[in-house]
């Protein structure tokens, strides 16, 4: 046995290796055994931790030649430093130690498949920036505002309905110039209309039988179109107009009522009058208008409120007038917000001595010459009221300058 493999097999016993030492074979015969670092099961075998070589020549090329520093299970697989299984090849360093099968770069070697940038890796598919990323799609802006559906994805940062959304707190301006509305059909009426519950005309325009309930001017003690019970909503519909008369329009008799979206193209007597009993009554007026009200478009002989909102009336004597002669007399409260009035004389006429109060905001006043809080001395034996004073006095006229506007 030659010094070598002496030493060899004292190293392997100290290691407690298992693997026979090689037995040297003649320079370059690969395949031999041979007295050098080939032996077969070499320094490293399965389980070793030492031996040189695994079974084959000296060449880096041949089977476990001298690149080939670990035999089966060893440092490096059969086929040299960089081959199958290479410094980091299937095994690892011990089996089943700190480098378990696939090595530490993953099977072949250092940037092979599964390596630290392959498949699935830092920057593979779902990565940081994968699809449904931080910036979804439709971006911070997209359809329907603030509080949209999808938040900062679909849906953007201002979604549908935002802060100002359909119905929001301010009602669209009412121009100067608005027309009164293309009626959707005709129809000539020749007794008083019953109203309860809810009445919806859908835009028709309603006309009153000039022998059966007046001919729509000033003349006294025609009969109204409509006649509402208590509580009763009468919506979009459109009351005279040229060659159609509206007699004397609207009367709620028996307490609260509400017209929404009513217009009446030519007033005859009046345009609407709240009677009733009760202080807590309230005819609501919301939307529509009125056009060439000789005298008064909303009359007022029972007690209680009229609140009128969002209205347009063109061409008339009065908008509001709280009865100045009437037998019984009330205190009798009118609330206008969002009025444009053109053509008109007066907004409203009120009582003083019986309390009357008027209340203004958001009034739009086109072309000038309209008083706004007319006061009269009322009475209750029918003769002509006498008028006392106009204008604001925080008391039963209640508006600032800054609730009028002029164009």
């Amino acid at each position: 046995m030659s010094k070598t493999s002496v030493t060899v097999a004292f190293l392997c016993c100290l290691a407690g290796c298992n693997g026979s030492p090689g037995v040297a074979g003649s320079p370059g015969d690969a395949g031999l055994p041979r007295d050098d670092a080939s032996g077969s099961g070499g320094a490293a075998g399965t389980g070793g931790t030492t031996t040189v070589a695994a079974t084959g020549g000296r060449s880096a090329q041949g089977s476990g030649g001298a690149g080939t520093r670990v035999g089966t299970g060893g440092a490096s697989e059969a086929g040299g430093s960089a081959g199958s299984g290479g410094a980091s090849g299937m095994g690892g360093r011990l089996t089943g130690t700190t480098v378990a099968s696939g090595g530490q770069v993953g099977g072949g070697g250092a940037p092979t498949t599964g390596g630290t940038v392959g498949p699935g890796g830092r920057f593979g598919s779902g990565g940081t920036t994968s699809v449904g990323g931080a910036t979804g799609s439709a971006g911070s802006r997209g359809t329907g505002g603030r509080t949209g559906a999808g938040g900062a994805g679909s849906g953007g940062a201002t979604g549908r309905g935002g802060a100002t959304g359909s119905g929001g707190s301010t009602s669209t301006a009412i121009g100067c110039d608005t027309a009164l509305p293309t009626p959707t059909g005709k129809t000539t009426v020749s007794a008083t209309i019953n109203v309860s519950g809810t009445k919806d005309y859908a835009m028709q325009q309603v006309c009153a039988d000039p022998n059966a309930l007046g001919p729509g001017d000033q003349s006294e003690n025609q009969k109204p179109v409509f006649l509402l019970a208590a509580n009763a909503v009468l919506k979009n519909v459109i009351i005279g107009g040229s060659g159609c008369s509206a007699a004397d329009g609207v009367h709620c008799e028996s307490g609260s009522c509400t017209l929404e979206n009513v217009w009446w193209g030519d007033v005859g007597e009046d345009a609407a009058t709240l009677k009733g009993s009760s202080a807590s009554q309230v005819m609501t007026v919301t939307g529509g208008g009125a056009f060439s009200a000789s005298d008064k478009v909303f009359q007022h002989n029972g007690p209680g409120t009229i609140t009128i909102s969002n209205f347009y009336v063109n061409n008339a004597g009065k908008l509001y007038r709280s009865c100045g002669n009437c037998s019984s007399q009330y205190a009798r409260n009118v609330v206008l917000d969002h009025v444009t009035a053109k053509a008109t004389k007066y907004l409203v006429g009120i009582n003083t001595n019986y309390n009357d109060t008027a209340t203004f905001s958001n009034i739009t006043i086109c072309g000038g010459g309209t008083t706004i809080c007319e006061k009269y001395t009322g009475n209750s034996t029918g003769a002509e009221p006498t008028t006392i004073g106009s204008g604001a006095d925080g008391k039963n006229c209640i508006y600032s300058n800054s609730d009028i506007t002029n164009l």
